[in-house]
């Protein structure tokens, strides 16, 4: 099995696994977006509605290997975002369980979830890479008749 293949499915079942964990317990999650005062308490209810499903999606996507330029894709847009999310609440001096995998596992800010989060980010980004490269330089139909090759 190829390292990809290998980043590909690790990430997918931690996408699944939060994806999960905020359906069983959304609360600490949605506590956290209301604590940082950005956005209306409707647009946090419709996000934290999305974001579980979005997140189980894409890693059962990441997982089988299905739509692999949209799940690698996805997948480096979630990422990117709790990378931006650990970095602001961090800034912020917040020192709560952010709500990342409910009550499954705790997982506080500082720059250890920082770190964390930009490895994840960085994991997406090297899994993503011969997809996109399938896709805009190599100038194939699609990503899997690159990788199939």
């Amino acid at each position: 099995m190829k390292p990809v293949r290998i980043v590909q499915i690790f990430l997918g079942l931690i996408l699944i696994v939060s994806g999960i964990a905020k359906v069983i317990d959304p609360d600490k999650a949605i506590s956290l977006m209301v604590s940082f005062n950005i956005l209306p308490n409707v647009a946090i209810m419709i996000i934290m509605a999305v974001l579980p499903v979005v997140e189980i999606g894409t890693g059962c996507m990441l997982v089988c290997r299905l739509y692999e330029a949209w799940a690698d894709a996805g997948a480096c847009v979630l990422f990117f975002g709790f990378f931006l999310v650990s970095v602001y609440g961090t800034l912020l001096g917040l020192n709560s369980d952010c709500g990342c995998f409910g009550s499954v596992m705790e997982s506080r800010f500082g720059w250890g979830m920082v770190v964390r989060n930009g490895v994840f980010l960085g994991m997406s980004l090297y899994a993503s890479v011969p997809v996109f490269m399938a896709i805009f330089l190599k100038r194939k139909s699609s990503a899997d008749e690159y990788l199939a090759n």
